[in-house]
C-alpha cells in the first residue's frame, strides 16, 4: 500500500514541474524523451552495484516490447495525443479511468475476486474523478476518444506487470528498459513531427533530470513493487491519489483555485482508497 501510494504522489507531482519546464521552452514530447533518457544511467549504476544482471531471455524481450512499446509508449502518445483537441485537466481525468478498468478486466480475463468492498471503493473513486471531469459543450470527441483509450491501454500495462513472468523481475531492471523504450518512441515520434526540442536551458534540464529521478526510476519501480505485493487492481486504486496531489500541489505551488465539487471528488477518492486500505488488512488479520 505504502509503495502504491508513494508512487501516485509522486507522480502527482509531474504536473507542476513540468509546466515550469514549458515555460522554459520545452513541451510533452521533449520532457518524456528526457525523463526516462536521464532515468537510464541511474538505473544501470544502481544495477551494476547491486549485481543485477541485464541478460534477457526470449520470454522477458518479447513481454518488455509487448508491454513498454505497445501499451506503456501508447498510453503517453494517446494521452499527450489527446491535450491538442481537449484540456489536459480533462484529459488526465478521463485517463484515470484506468483503475476501474484494470478491476475489471482482471475480473473478467482472471475471474478475480472483487468483493464488495473493493467495489464500492471503485465506485466512490470513480464518482469522484467524475467530479474533477469538466465536460464542455465545444469539448472534441476525438479528444475524448484518446484519452479514454489510454486508460484502456494503461490498465493493460498494470495487468501485464502483475500476471507475467515481468512481475518476478527486479523492478530497476524493468524500469531500465521501459525507460530506453519510452525514449526511443519519443526520439521516433518527436524528430519528424519537430516536437522534440533537445535544445533546453540548464535549469529546465535541472528540473527534467528531478523528474526523471522521482518518476521514471523511483515512481516506476515502487509502483511494480506495488503490484507485485497487492495485484494490479487494487494498487490502481492507490493509485488515484495521483490527481489529487496533482490539484493540491497546483493549489499550493501554482495559486490555481480549487472548486467546491474539485473537493468533493477528492474526498471521495481518498474515500475509496482508504476503504481500499481497511479491506487489505481486514484480509490481512483473516489469514
Amino acid at each position: 500500500m505504502v509503495f502504491s501510494a508513494a508512487s501516485a504522489v509522486l507522480f502527482g507531482v509531474t504536473p507542476a514541474v513540468a509546466s515550469r519546464i514549458y515555460s522554459m521552452g520545452g513541451n510533452a514530447v521533449t520532457l518524456t524523451f528526457y525523463r526516462n533518457l536521464m532515468a537510464v544511467p541511474v538505473l544501470l549504476a544502481l544495477l551494476g552495484l547491486e549485481g543485477v544482471s541485464l541478460r534477457l531471455t526470449r520470454r522477458e524481450a518479447g513481454l518488455l516490447l509487448l508491454m513498454g512499446a505497445g501499451f506503456r509508449v501508447t498510453t503517453t502518445l494517446m494521452l499527450y495525443q489527446s491535450y491538442l483537441y481537449i484540456p489536459t485537466g480533462m484529459a488526465t481525468t478521463l485517463h484515470f479511468l484506468y483503475p476501474a478498468l484494470t478491476a475489471l478486466l482482471c475480473r473478467a480475463r482472471f475471474r478475480e475476486r472483487l468483493g464488495p468492498w473493493k467495489l464500492f471503493a471503485l465506485g466512490l473513486s470513480g464518482l469522484g474523478a467524475l467530479c474533477l471531469l469538466e465536460l464542455g459543450a465545444g469539448t472534441d470527441p476525438r479528444g475524448v476518444l484518446l484519452a479514454s483509450s489510454s486508460a484502456l491501454t494503461y490498465a493493460c500495462y498494470l495487468i501485464g506487470l502483475d500476471k507475467t513472468a515481468l512481475r518476478d523481475m527486479h523492478p530497476h531492471k524493468a524500469a531500465c528498459y521501459m525507460g530506453l523504450l519510452n525514449a526511443a518512441a519519443m526520439l521516433a515520434v518527436g524528430l519528424p513531427t519537430h516536437q522534440l526540442r533537445l535544445a533546453l536551458p540548464p535549469a529546465a534540464l535541472g528540473l527534467s533530470f528531478l523528474l526523471a529521478v522521482s518518476t521514471s526510476f523511483l515512481a516506476v519501480s515502487l509502483l511494480q513493487w506495488g503490484i507485485r505485493l497487492l495485484g494490479a487492481s487494487s494498487a490502481a486504486l492507490f493509485s488515484m491519489l495521483e490527481p489529487i496531489t496533482s490539484v493540491a500541489v497546483g493549489c499550493l505551488a501554482l495559486a490555481e483555485s480549487v472548486s467546491r465539487r474539485s473537493l468533493l471528488g477528492c474526498a471521495l477518492i481518498l474515500a475509496g482508497v482508504a476503504l481500499t486500505a481497511l479491506a487489505g488488512q481486514r484480509q490481512a488479520v483473516e489469514k
